[in-house]
């Protein structure tokens, strides 16, 4: 959630803030990829976000078990904010699925 509020406050001092930043989020699973290359989520406590964090998977590991989710799952990644947008919200490279 501090993640979406301080980019919808102010994209410039997210981006200096998070950018290239390794970071662990729980949210929401709100999209999960047909091709298994990324899930995203979206804060637990907002189900009207528009931003959130686009999610990378990286391994065959994590895409077993993105495999055995559902939308609506809470969930932690923990990985590194590879770009951050105004609109699109952030993007990570997922390390590890909790």
């Amino acid at each position: 959630d501090e993640m979406i509020e301080v980019l919808e406050s102010n994209a410039l001092k997210a981006e200096t803030t998070y950018q290239d930043k390794y970071v662990e989020v729980t949210g929401k699973l709100s999209t999960i990829d047909s091709d298994g290359k990324y899930i995203s989520l979206t804060p637990i406590h907002d189900e009207w976000a528009f931003n959130g964090v686009q999610c990378y998977i990286k391994t065959d590991e994590q895409k077993s078990q993105v495999a055995e989710m559902s939308t609506g799952d809470t969930v932690t990644v923990r990985g590194k904010i590879t770009s951050i947008g105004e609109v699109l919200g952030y993007s990570l490279d997922i390390d590890c699925i909790k």
